[in-house]
């Protein structure tokens, strides 16, 4: 059971004193953060479009003191938003590019091509054992993890 543990973590090769990397917690960030990314590749930017309609019913006040700027949030997230959404894509294309030629393969086919893609039609489609494949992908997550500043810590 030691090895075994041992064998897990020995990817993540960073010590922190007191602290342990949480693999679970990190590879759903990584993978969050490539869903992210594939969706931005496929669809771009949707801008926001403000609702600005009048109405003629009587409604009572809620006394809430927020003051509501629709205009200005549109407005502010239609030039923030598309920056931000492309540097993030181009940081995480930049990571996967400075990943070696299988850990791209697999990444690439598994996260940023299609949507209905399982882990069984990528580790076929590169001719690959399940076990291979998985400690592959485990790797090149490992490796993505560290690049973009994913990895959750957690104290021991």
């Amino acid at each position: 059971m030691e090895t075994r543990d041992k064998a897990k973590n020995e990817v993540f090769q960073i010590a922190f004193p007191g602290m342990e990397i949480d693999e679970d917690a990190t590879f759903l960030r990584v993978e969050g953060a490539l869903e992210r990314a594939a969706i931005y590749k496929r669809l771009g930017f949707v801008r926001r479009e403000i609702k600005n309609t009048a109405t003629y019913e009587y409604q009572p006040s809620q006394r809430t003191n927020v003051i509501s700027k629709a205009v200005e949030a549109a407005a502010i997230a239609n030039v923030d938003v598309p920056d931000r959404l492309k540097k993030h894509y181009d940081q995480v294309k930049k990571a996967i590019d400075n990943l070696r030629n299988i850990h791209q393969e697999i990444i690439k086919a598994r996260y940023l091509e299609s949507d209905d893609v399982y882990d069984a039609n990528v580790w076929i489609e590169l001719n690959l054992s399940e076990r291979t494949y998985y400690r592959l992908k485990r790797e090149a997550l490992s490796e993505l993890a560290y690049a973009l500043r994913l990895e959750v810590k957690k104290e021991v």
